[in-house]
């Protein structure tokens, strides 16, 4: 017993240190640190000092990069005691906008095309990102007329650079104007599920609300995620009809899809919402044979009044595989299906006439025949 007991710890404590170095395999919580502000052009800062509140255990092994994402409160860096306080893997809540997951995927996109070049840049063109960071975090609301440089809490068209530590006003203007094209251009179609293969990254909700929420950063590309599934339901469930199953594949890596290792289940549930398969009844499954074709299923008698679910297993070829089972959106219940019948033609009223004098001219032509 002492050897398992010996065992399973070791495995244990190598489990959680490989977790400390890839924050994002690590459950959320909460995480405390001092944080060094880097550049009065832009609101960030680094820590090497960031532990959790829990046990105080190293978020990171490597050092982290903080960049303010929403507006109009301080920048997080103007104390050390009480050290700064974040909720790690707060995701969109860290937002304030109204865009959900797909601004927290415009971030990753944000940073992955253009940390490089511009954070590490000039001052004109590290503000011009910081600004890019405010509008995903507080105007974007997932279409592209949101995404404006003279409305909204992020107005760079109103900022002199001059007074940040820049000198050349027409290059940060040239900057910011690209940014903004660009996600003009790139967020309304990116898929929500976006996330960086680059670097390692995370959202923080800060835990003082006088303080920014951050993007955290580090310059270390994130483990081979699994890939994943949105699988949707067209038709309407009419028993004796059929309803197609379809759904994009996405992963992070760039890994493809094995289309006969990606499965599908149709599932019947009275519930309207179902988390997985495995909570309603399944009533087909198979192999999808790629996100790039469909699957019907046509509904059957015991499938009346019932919701209907389209559930995906995405596999890829090579990486990390197979992803989660993701459900679609109920569709249903399930109703009868209606059937006209055919109207039977009907004659006018000289029809009826005609048609009374032919029998009748039948019916005479007939009595002669017998009485010859």
């Amino acid at each position: 017993m002492k050897k398992d007991d010996a065992m399973k710890k070791a495995i244990s404590g190598l489990l959680f240190a490989f977790c400390l170095m890839i924050p994002g395999l690590s459950m959320a919580a909460f995480v405390s640190g001092p944080v060094t502000y880097e550049f009065s052009s832009i609101y960030s800062g680094t820590s090497k000092d960031l532990t959790y509140d829990a046990d105080g255990s190293p978020y990171s092994d490597l050092s982290v990069l903080l960049i303010c994402i929403d507006h109009g409160t301080n920048p997080p860096f103007t104390y050390e005691t009480p050290a700064a306080q974040f909720d790690t893997q707060a995701g969109a809540s860290a937002i304030k906008g109204s865009s959900g997951a797909a601004g927290e995927a415009a971030i990753y996109w944000l940073l992955d095309q253009y940390y490089e070049e511009y954070y590490k840049s000039s001052v004109e063109k590290r503000r011009a990102l910081q600004y890019a960071l405010w509008e995903i975090g507080n105007d974007y609301d997932g279409t592209a007329a949101s995404i404006d440089i003279a409305r909204g809490s992020s107005r760079p068209s109103l900022e002199d650079v001059t007074q940040y530590g820049g000198s050349d006003q027409a290059a940060f203007v040239d900057a910011y104007t690209t940014l903004y094209a660009a996600m003009r251009a790139n967020l309304p179609t990116l898929r929500t599920t976006y996330r960086s293969s680059k670097y390692t990254m995370d959202l923080f909700r800060n835990r003082d609300p006088k303080y920014q929420h951050m993007v955290a950063l580090i310059e270390k590309a994130p483990p081979n995620t699994v890939p994943l599934a949105e699988p949707a339901i067209t038709g309407t469930p009419r028993v004796g009809s059929p309803v197609t199953g379809s759904y994009t594949y996405a992963d992070n890596d760039a890994d493809v899809e094995d289309p006969s290792g990606t499965t599908y289940r149709f599932v019947t549930s009275p519930s309207p919402t179902i988390a997985h398969s495995n909570e309603g009844t399944v009533v087909a499954s198979g192999s999808t044979g790629g996100d790039t074709k469909t699957v019907s299923y046509t509904l059957q008698p015991a499938d009346l009044n019932q919701y209907l679910y389209f559930c995906v297993t995405p596999a890829a070829q090579t990486g990390a595989t197979p992803g989660l089972e993701v459900c679609s959106r109920a569709a249903g219940p399930a109703v009868v299906s209606s059937v006209t019948p055919t109207p039977v033609p009907m004659l006018s009223t000289w029809g009826l006439t005609g048609l009374s004098l032919l029998l009748a001219a039948l019916g005479l032509i007939r009595s002669r025949r017998r009485s010859a």
